[in-house]
């Protein structure tokens, strides 16, 4: 007598194996919904994107920006852009997610200096001439969703001293901002960040010298600009009035001395609020010898008139 018992089967496949079958299938399916829902989550709540640009703004005229993410920039870049001019770094960050979200601390994440690098919040420019592109300079903004707001970061005031402790490596810097709920920094991308060399002083790609009327009109916009605090622009066209003046009364570079007594009758003659503490011009001077490589001639007068107008005999520079 035989006694082995016919395992069951449907379709001639063992019943238990479509057991197996179908488990698997459910559990592949509880799977993808969890992993549905955990995705819904994050698409649903509020999200950053940051990205960094090189720029260049002329105060009061225009915002040139690089949106390659790279930081050296092209000959057409720099093709028609005045003397009054700062080299920033324009940090956006975006909201692509559904609820709005607070991003605060806007900074600059920068390796190759110690161990594990450092964040530094350089100075924010205000510039209200670009409408809803106009830069934030609150350190804390909330952003609605598919929206998104830039900052304009002065970091040249910063960069020189960390590239002097760079040693013989260059500096890599990307935008970062913190992001209210959310752990950790929010940085812009590995693949775009700024690759700054050590001996860099602009991001110009071909420049092989920079003027001494911007390298002294910068340090006085900034030290305006901090006077001023966020309620005031500076009147960038004036300072370079002021500035050329100034400059026009001396043939080279003079003694700090002497050029600040030569500022001090500019800003008398045009009757500026603020009038200019020596600090200027001791930042002005720091200034051309950091640049003292790459620095081009001393502005001349031009031959039509003299430093108040009057008619000179002075060389265009």
């Amino acid at each position: 007598m035989n006694l082995t018992s016919e395992v069951p089967a449907l379709f001639g496949i063992p019943v238990a194996v479509l057991t197996l079958i179908v488990a698997g299938f459910g559990l592949l399916a509880s799977l993808v919904a969890l992993g549905w829902q955990v995705a819904k989550h994050m698409l649903d709540g509020g999200r950053a994107r940051v990205y960094l640009n090189a720029a260049i703004w002329e105060p009061g005229l225009r915002l040139t920006v690089n949106r390659t993410g790279k930081w050296e920039t092209g000959t057409d870049h720099f093709e028609h852009v005045m003397p009054e001019n700062l080299e920033v770094a324009q940090l956006v960050v975006e909201n692509p997610g559904r609820t709005p979200i607070t991003a605060y601390n806007p900074t600059l994440s920068i390796a190759g200096i110690g161990r594990n690098g450092r964040t530094i919040a350089p100075r924010m420019f205000k510039a209200s001439t670009f409408g809803p592109e106009s830069p934030k300079t609150e350190a804390l903004v909330r952003i609605e969703p598919y929206d998104r707001v830039t900052f304009l970061l002065d970091y040249w005031s910063v960069i020189p001293s960390l590239l002097d402790g760079a040693g013989k490596s260059s500096l890599r810097i990307r935008g970062a901002v913190s992001i209210a709920g959310r752990k950790g920094l929010r940085r812009s991308s590995r693949r775009f960040a700024w690759n700054v060399p050590r001996d860099s002083f602009t991001s110009h790609k071909r420049s092989v010298e920079i003027s001494p009327f911007t390298i002294m009109w910068r340090e006085m916009y900034r030290m305006q600009a901090m006077w001023g605090g966020d309620e005031q622009e500076v009147d960038a066209f004036r300072l370079g009035v002021v500035l050329r003046e100034a400059m026009f009364e001396f043939g080279e570079l003079p003694s700090r001395e002497d050029f600040e007594i030569a500022l001090e009758r500019a800003v008398d003659r045009h009757c500026m609020e603020r009038q200019v503490p020596s600090v200027i011009t001791w930042d002005m001077y720091r200034s051309l010898d950091r640049h003292a490589r790459h620095l081009g001639p001393w502005p001349r007068v031009p031959r039509a008139e003299g430093p108040n107008g009057n008619s000179g005999s002075g060389e265009e520079g």
